[in-house]
């Protein structure tokens, strides 16, 4: 419909069409891997023996009988998770800034998928039904900001890219201002990053300790 009003104000006005660019082509198709790494995680959850799964992490018994009680320092566990993230995303970052941005944070973005469908099988059949409240508090409320994010780089990796091309500049040095808006963005994706990372440290394992008691 749209295209036809474009037509449409092209004959009336003698001007030729505006050419809307479409969705980038990695766009097409995450959904689709996305979709595929989370089914990929529950097909393994189920493969493995449940021997080997009830023996760490989340879904070993005198784990959750320690956290239950446990005294968690929040500053501490902040500085932790913050050793165990951020280098990570700081290497993504600087992949956006490479021709194997998208790439990079298509790979993530699967792991964290595949993770995620591993996570929610082993849960549920560990502990039934109640595994997918166990689940769901143990990733919030921090991927709430965590999962935009990820998806925020791959634009940020797809618009370094583009203006590149756009500009002829591929293989060439960039304007100033390019590097600066570039160096703004992701200082404000470290920003976000950050806080759920204190989002993480202070508020999950609240929640988390709320919920054990169900189990």
């Amino acid at each position: 419909m749209k295209q036809r009003v474009r037509r449409y104000l092209s004959v009336r006005t003698g001007t030729k069409p505006i050419q809307v660019q479409g969705k980038p082509e990695w766009l097409k198709y995450l959904r689709l891997a996305v979709f595929l790494c989370f089914v990929a995680g529950i097909l393994c959850a189920n493969l493995t023996d449940r021997e080997q799964l009830g023996g760490f992490g989340i879904w070993n018994g005198y784990f959750i009988e320690k956290f239950k009680y446990a005294r968690i320092q929040p500053l501490e566990l902040f500085y932790y998770v913050l050793e165990e993230r951020l280098l990570v995303f700081l290497l993504l970052l600087l992949f956006a800034a490479t021709n194997w941005g998208i790439l990079a944070g298509g790979l993530f973005l699967g792991w964290q998928c595949f993770a995620a469908g591993f996570l929610m099988a082993a849960s549920v059949g560990a502990y039934g039904i109640k595994g997918i409240l166990l689940t769901g508090t143990a990733v919030f409320p921090q991927y709430l900001l965590y999962i935009p994010l990820y998806i925020s780089y791959l634009y940020l990796a797809s618009f370094w890219r583009q203006r590149a091309r756009g500009q002829g500049l591929e293989g060439k040095k960039r304007p100033l201002r390019d590097y600066s808006l570039f160096i703004l963005l992701c200082a404000c994706m470290l920003s976000i990053y950050i806080a759920g990372i204190f989002l993480e440290s202070y508020v999950n394992p609240y929640l988390l300790k709320n919920v054990l008691k169900f189990f």
